[in-house]
């Protein structure tokens, strides 16, 4: 974790500037409005949703690399040519090539955001504390002797096992590997899903769009629990604004590509959309007023809803062993 990060890409974009350019002005600018209200701020794309050392990655010789922005940068450069043919030269329905490229573009975007790290980190700091809870002392016990290199008294046991089940006062954050693998392993599996599923195409004239610092947005079904969460597989869609002027909606189902009537209630429900699945922050042009009638959410303090109190599963003399069976 100390080995040098001199000379890499460390200012990582969580979405790509060459997106966020659809949004901007002639001056590469754009409104950035954060959730919970206030006004917007107008801010130079290339500082837009850029986090550090975000897609670093450790190799297993303890240093760094920045391979993995290459890799994003080959995927962002290709998306961005299909979203130029589908907006700019009217291609409709996509060529090929496009389709494949902007599978993977979605695809990646999806998963690539710091909700999903968040996500990630949210259910690994229950499972270790599920883990803390149910194995209790004697696991402590065990470890302890390994790290001293000697039994622990029972009182050393005793606030080890206090500080640790003190589960408010700490939180577990998984090694940035861990969300870098999953990309690779879930964005080709996505894209393929993505491209066999029928496509809309909504371009408007008057109205205009905005996105967020997570723009793909997954479409619950009609009746669902809003409570329930929706995903892939459960989705009746993705909406994904490709542009000020264009967004694209994946459906749930297999069929022909088609357009989608521009209407202004079509492009008040994207934007509304867009907005109520935004993680901290959306974003659009600086001369749309296009938050105006939109209900503009305080943002989540956590991206998944795991119930049930972990101090119910305190077991501090650990689970118990398995009875053996005696044979009559």
């Amino acid at each position: 974790m100390g080995s040098s990060k001199k000379g890499l890409k460390r200012a990582n974009h969580t979405v790509p500037r060459s997106y966020l350019e659809r949004f901007a002005d002639e001056h590469k600018q754009i409104t950035k409005v954060r959730l919970g209200g206030g006004e917007g701020r107008r801010e130079p794309i290339k500082r837009s949703t850029v986090i550090r050392d975000f897609y670093l990655m450790e190799t297993a010789s303890g240093e760094w690399t920045d391979a993995v922005e290459d890799a994003f940068g080959d995927i962002e450069n290709k998306g961005i040519q299909a979203i130029r043919a589908i907006v700019d030269q009217r291609e409709w329905p996509p060529a090929k090539e496009h389709r494949v490229a902007l599978s993977m573009w979605a695809a990646l975007q999806h998963v690539r955001v710091p909700a999903v790290r968040q996500q990630g980190d949210e259910i690994a700091d229950y499972l270790l504390k599920l883990t803390i809870a149910v194995k209790g002392k004697p696991q402590i016990r065990e470890v302890m002797e390994k790290s001293l290199g000697r039994p622990p008294t029972a009182g050393e046991v005793e606030e080890r096992w206090q500080s640790l089940t003190d589960f408010d006062s700490y939180s577990v954050k998984q090694h940035p590997n861990y969300h870098l693998k999953l990309i690779k392993d879930l964005v080709p599996r996505t894209a393929a899903f993505f491209h066999s599923r029928s496509w809309g195409l909504c371009r408007f004239e008057k109205k205009t769009l905005l996105t967020s610092d997570s723009p793909l947005v997954l479409v619950p079904r009609p009746g669902d629990d809003p409570y329930e969460g929706v995903g892939l597989a459960t989705a009746a869609g993705f909406l994904l604004p490709l542009d000020r002027r264009a967004a694209l909606m994946i459906r749930g189902d297999e069929g022909a590509d088609s357009r989608i009537p521009p209407t202004a209630h079509v492009a008040k429900t994207i934007n509304q959309k867009v907005v109520l699945e935004a993680y901290r922050s959306v974003f659009h042009h600086p001369d749309d007023k296009i938050l105006d009638g939109l209900v503009v959410p305080e943002p989540s303090t956590r991206e998944v809803d795991i119930r049930g109190d972990l101090r119910g599963f305190l077991m501090p003399d650990g689970w118990p062993a398995p009875v053996e069976s005696v044979d009559s």
